[in-house]
């Protein structure tokens, strides 16, 4: 267990966006060796410690690694296009470690059981909604998205108990989205924030399942990128394990859709 320490020790946000398997190739050891090395630290297993390992990150201010690398003024087009290109994979590989399975499920069984589906996001949060928007009504499922904020906001002020809200923000911290999430709760609305896995915005606080992405941007940013890539990997994921949980309307009616095209 010592190679396996040492080497985090000298590369922790490698092992951010690392598998058990490569880790333990890396590091000469096996699977088995290294969930056991984490489960040594209190943690669940391999994934469990990835998480803490990236909130002690943040908390030293080193969370930002897996961002978009600095753009220099000599770099030619062919290095900037592999320079994005590495970030948004860093970014939806870390997401995909970080998501709570279970978690998603719930959402997509929610998803199911709900009468209608309201979507909010505001900047680039907006396009990810705008994106499980289009997923849905693929699937004839009664689901709302609003470009403007004060509609947004009638939105969740009307919302009604067996209604889902999936609000959208990298930060969490997003007044717009966390009045939203307030509205919706008052009343009755089941709530999913689509946000960063740190937790440590106030829109968490508002929510009844969080699905997290992997903190893979600063705050203060020029533009999302990484981060609109993430959101858009939980999207992805959240409507193909609905449609799994209610698959014979789901296939029928897209099966018919496509027939419709043709």
């Amino acid at each position: 267990m010592r190679s396996i320490l040492d080497y985090i020790d000298k590369n922790p946000q490698a092992v951010v966006s690392q598998s058990i398997h490569d880790l333990a190739v890396t590091t000469n050891t096996s699977a088995s060796t290294v969930v056991r090395f984490c489960r040594t630290l209190g943690c669940d297993g391999y994934k469990d410690f990835q998480r803490e390992l990236i909130y002690e990150l943040a908390s030293m201010g080193e969370g930002d690694d897996i961002s978009l690398d600095d753009i220099t003024p000599n770099d030619v087009a062919a290095r900037v296009v592999k320079k994005v290109m590495n970030s948004n994979i860093r970014s939806i590989e870390a997401t995909e470690r970080l998501l709570d399975i279970p978690t998603l499920e719930r959402c997509a069984i929610a998803m199911v059981h709900s009468r209608i589906i309201d979507l909010f996001g505001v900047g680039a949060s907006l396009l990810a909604a705008r994106d499980l928007q289009l997923k849905l009504v693929r699937a004839d499922k009664e689901c709302h998205v609003y470009d403007d904020w004060h509609n947004q906001m009638l939105c969740a002020k009307n919302m009604h108990k067996d209604d889902l809200a999936v609000v959208f923000s990298y930060s969490g911290m997003t007044r717009e989205m966390i009045e939203a999430a307030r509205f919706a709760h008052k009343r009755g609305a089941k709530v999913i924030a689509v946000t960063r896995a740190l937790g440590a915005g106030r829109l968490c606080e508002e929510a009844d399942w969080v699905l997290g992405i992997a903190a893979s941007e600063p705050l203060v940013r020029s533009a999302a990128m990484a981060s609109r890539m993430s959101q858009l990997m939980v999207v992805d994921a959240l409507f193909a394990v609905y449609v799994t949980k209610d698959f014979e309307r789901c296939t029928n009616v897209m099966r018919h859709n496509y027939d419709e095209k043709k």
